[in-house]
C-alpha cells in the first residue's frame, strides 16, 4: 500500500477523525471508528465511496469553509459564524444534509480499513494555524 491524499478533514481530534480521502485512488468518506468500551478512538475507519457528482459537492462544502476558516484566522469574522450554524453561508448546511444522505444510502458499500495518517509534504499552508495537509495509508483491518 502507499499514501494517498486526504482531501478534507471534517473532524479532528488527536488525529483525523472524518473527512474525505483517497482509496485505491477513489474518493472516499472516511469516519473512525471509536471504541466505547476503551473510551478511545481506534486506528480502524469505515470508508464510504463517493461518486464524482458527490465528491463535486463535498468539495463545494469544503471551499466554504476554507473560506471562513481563512477571514476567522485574519479577524474578519467571529468564531460564532462557524458554517454550521448558517449564517456565514447557507448553502454549508445544504451540502451537509446532501453528503450525510449520500454516506447514510452508500453504507452498504462501506468498508473496514486501518489508516495510518501523516502530514503532507506541502508548502500550502495558507495561514498560522490552519489545519494541516494529510496523507493516508490504508491496510485491511481485521
Amino acid at each position: 500500500m502507499a499514501y494517498e491524499r486526504v482531501h478534507m478533514i471534517w473532524e479532528y481530534w488527536e488525529g483525523p477523525r472524518s473527512g474525505i480521502a483517497d482509496c485505491g485512488g477513489r474518493p472516499f468518506h472516511f469516519s473512525c471508528v471509536y471504541d466505547e468500551h476503551e473510551y478511545a478512538y481506534t486506528d480502524s475507519f469505515v470508508l464510504t465511496p463517493f461518486d464524482e457528482g458527490t465528491f463535486a459537492l463535498a468539495q463545494e462544502e469544503w471551499a466554504i469553509w476554507r473560506r471562513w476558516e481563512a477571514d476567522f484566522h485574519a479577524g474578519r469574522v467571529l468564531r460564532e459564524s462557524h458554517p454550521s450554524y448558517g449564517h456565514y453561508d447557507p448553502r454549508y448546511n445544504e451540502l451537509r444534509q446532501l453528503l450525510n444522505g449520500e454516506i447514510e444510502r452508500r453504507s452498504a458499500q462501506a468498508l473496514k480499513m486501518r489508516g495510518e495518517f501523516r502530514p503532507a509534504v506541502s508548502e500550502q499552508e495558507a495561514f498560522p494555524g490552519q489545519l494541516h495537509l494529510f496523507e493516508v495509508e490504508w491496510s485491511p483491518a481485521d
